[in-house]
């Protein structure tokens, strides 16, 4: 049999097996569509049956309603208008007002035909004694029975009918179920694509293969007067090594990053692969892996958008790749894009480990030049997590993962920086994943409380307002911290729930406190910089405020500096919304930042908070004492209260107030509280009862 016939019969055997199958999954096909469309069908008939049913119900209430007069007065002519506005709609097949006696007192038309008269329909004894409103089902109606009542007495009952519309059954099955004819298109189209394929095989393949072997033949003839045995399976070999030829070119390209041209996720899995079996394969082989993440890369995507975002992937890149292969040519390392806004460098050979850290830190210093993308220059840092093998992980899995928890302690200690991976941050890994998940459940579970610091009025001792503290106990770890707690949710996304959580509590609390010295005192709430890119955060504080009656200037937001930093336009317009609802606005922490006196100029605040680590020593530290005094002047020049934190003694309290400071918060004050004992504090002093409470006056 020539090459050509098989080729032939082996596509007629496939496409007789390929009919066959795809006339069977027809037949399931129509068979299981005829049983989902009959399901929806029943579905349909329920659901509209149920919505009709409400609607029955509603509209014999609302009828119900305005017929009670009419009935206890006998105004027939009333009744008549009320009856017969409802029967004007076309949706409303019959309504029957039925006296106590379960005769028709009136129908809705003018003539008033049925008057006295026994309604003879199936329901009609039972619809005459129903003591609540009650539903009946027949084939052209869905009705309800009304009962109408003065005080405890029944009146009358009113029977309306609405009138059952027809099915969707038959537009469902039309909709779901092929016709016969589009069987057969399908069916002919499989037969004709297939057909067609194996025409493009005979000639691409196939005839081919029959010319040359007929050339063969041909030579063999001529020069040495006998044929040449040529198998004709080799033109399917041929292909067979075509084809794996090209499944590898494919999965070349498949390794590369289109974005950076660098090896991708894919490959570098691969490589880590092989470099763990060379590894191992030699005395003391050792690899080194640096995970690297670049630092708050989400934000210049959001900000500037992809494309820019794009651009610095690029850029970053390069300049990794640089660094390995032109700063230090010697080394024997392989970068990958592992993905999004990360990078992983695989190091191998002798003391890898050390080696390292020295790329780390020449990858960190070629991102300190500001990268210029489309017309501006970027600042972009990195975190980098190191790990080894196999001193911290025996494949690859594992070694990713390990440089991943290493890069994320970077992260927490500051960023552009670099760490290495110890077993104990795998335990910290897993302990925050299992704080991140009772976070999770503690918002649902009403496990997060609102303690209330006071702060205090220097000149009065009275109770100015207090500081909002979030505090998570939780069951079986106890107090958990609120830094830590807080970090989790902001960087899984909870941040949102956690910051409306403490808002709206705090407001719907602060509402009820009892006035301090003639005033009703402030209530102080700590914002995300998350929550301020928000757009839609400033309309959620307007609508607290609106549900819980707490005025808009008895609340402060407290925001660091840093939410300000990298020209924040989006927190800066949510801050002016909030400025011009009436919210009072302040910088916490004020003197930590980079641009203080810049941030007072364009954010619309109405005070600065005077960072702890200023006050704590102003009674050893001159300098201290100085910048102290310096933003307490600057803010009375510029019409701003001042509130210093970190009051811990009677001493700091003393030299705050010879600084003409206004306000002071702190543990010499009070430590933070639940509202109840607030409230306590704030009437002791309304009394003038200092006994009850830790708050000290000054003057």
């Amino acid at each position: 049999m020539s090459l050509r016939q098989r080729w032939w019969l082996l596509g007629s055997l496939v496409t007789s097996l390929l009919l066959a199958v795809a006339f069977y999954a027809l037949q399931q096909h129509r068979m299981q569509t005829h049983v989902i469309a009959n399901a929806a069908t029943q579905r349909e008939f329920a659901l509209a049956e149920e919505a009709l049913a409400e609607r029955a119900k509603v509209a014999a209430s609302l009828l119900a309603e305005s017929l009670v007069n009419p009935i206890y007065f006998f105004d027939l002519q009333r009744i008549g208008e009320v009856l017969g506005g409802a029967l004007n709609h076309d949706d409303i097949g019959y309504v029957l007002l039925i006296d106590r006696d379960g005769r028709i007192l009136h129908d809705g038309r003018d003539s008033i035909a049925q008057f006295g008269q026994l309604p003879d329909d199936e329901f009609a004894t039972a619809a005459a004694a129903v003591t609540r409103p009650t539903v009946f089902v027949t084939e052209h109606f869905v009705e309800v029975a009304h009962p109408i009542t003065l005080g405890d007495q029944r009146i009358a009952t009113l029977r309306l009918a609405l009138k059952r519309g027809d099915t969707l059954a038959a537009p469902l099955t039309a909709a779901v179920v092929m016709p016969p004819w589009l069987d057969a298109l399908l069916l002919a189209s499989v037969i004709a694509g297939f057909v067609g394929l194996l025409g493009y095989g005979d000639r691409r393949f196939v005839t081919p293969q029959l010319r040359t072997d007929a050339r063969l033949q041909q030579l063999a003839r001529v020069h040495a007067g006998a044929a040449i045995d040529v198998d004709p399976n080799t033109a399917l070999a041929r292909v067979e090594q075509r084809l794996v030829g090209f499944e590898r070119e494919l999965q070349q390209l498949g390794g590369i990053d289109a974005l950076t041209g660098l090896p991708n996720r894919i490959a570098l899995r691969q490589r880590i692969d092989e470099a763990i079996e060379q590894a191992q394969a030699v005395e003391d082989g050792e690899l080194a892996l640096l995970f690297i993440d670049l630092d708050d890369f989400k934000r210049i995507n959001d900000t500037l958008g992809h494309d820019v975002g794009d651009e610095i992937l690029a850029t970053v890149a390069r300049r990794f790749s640089d660094v390995l292969h032109s700063e230090h040519p010697g080394e024997q390392g392989f970068i990958a894009r592992f993905g999004g806004d990360e990078f992983v460098l695989l190091m191998s050979g002798r003391d890898a480990r050390r080696r390292a850290g020295e790329i780390a830190e020449l990858l960190l210093s070629s991102l300190r030049i500001p990268l210029n993308i489309a017309d501006q220059l970027l600042h972009v840092s990195a975190s980098i997590g190191i790990t080894s093998f196999p001193e911290d992980a025996a494949d690859a899995s594992r070694l990713i993962k390990n440089g991943d928890i290493a890069m994320y302690l970077a992260k927490v200690q500051g960023r552009n920086c670099t760490r290495y991976f110890t077993n104990y941050l795998t335990r910290l890994a897993e302990d925050r994943l299992a704080i991140e998940q009772d976070l999770r459940e503690a918002i649902d579970h009403d496990e997060l409380k609102l303690h209330y610091q006071p702060i205090i009025d220097f000149d009065s001792g009275h109770i100015h307002g207090a500081e909002a503290l979030l505090r998570w106990h939780h069951p079986s770890r106890g107090l958990i911290s609120t830094a830590l707690f807080v970090g989790i949710a902001e960087d899984v996304g909870l941040i949102d729930a956690l910051g409306d959580f403490a808002l709206r509590t705090a407001c719907e609390t602060a509402v009820r406190w009892p006035r301090s010295a003639g005033r009703a005192p402030f209530v102080s709430v700590n914002v995300s910089v998350k929550q301020l890119r928000d757009h839609r955060f400033p309309a959620r504080v307007a609508q607290v405020l609106a549900d819980t009656g707490l005025a808009p200037e008895l609340l402060h937001l407290e925001l660091t500096e840093s939410s300000l930093l990298d020209g924040e336009s989006g927190a800066i317009i949510a801050l002016e919304t909030l400025h011009g609802i009436g919210v009072k606005l302040w910088l916490d922490d004020f003197g930590t930042g980079f641009s203080g006196l810049n941030h007072l100029r364009r954010v619309p605040v109405s005070g600065v908070k005077i960072d702890r680590s200023f006050v704590t020593d102003l009674l050893t530290d001159r300098h201290d004492v100085a910048l102290t005094s310096a933003i307490i002047a600057m803010a009375r020049s510029l019409d701003i209260t001042v509130v210093a934190e970190g009051v811990e003694s009677a001493a700091l309290a003393e030299v705050l107030e010879q600084l003409d400071c206004p306000y002071g918060q702190g543990y010499w004050f009070g430590e933070p509280t639940h509202s109840e004992k607030l409230v306590e504090l704030i009437i002791a002093q309304r009394y003038g009862d200092r006994s009850q409470t830790n708050v000290v006056p000054i003057s």
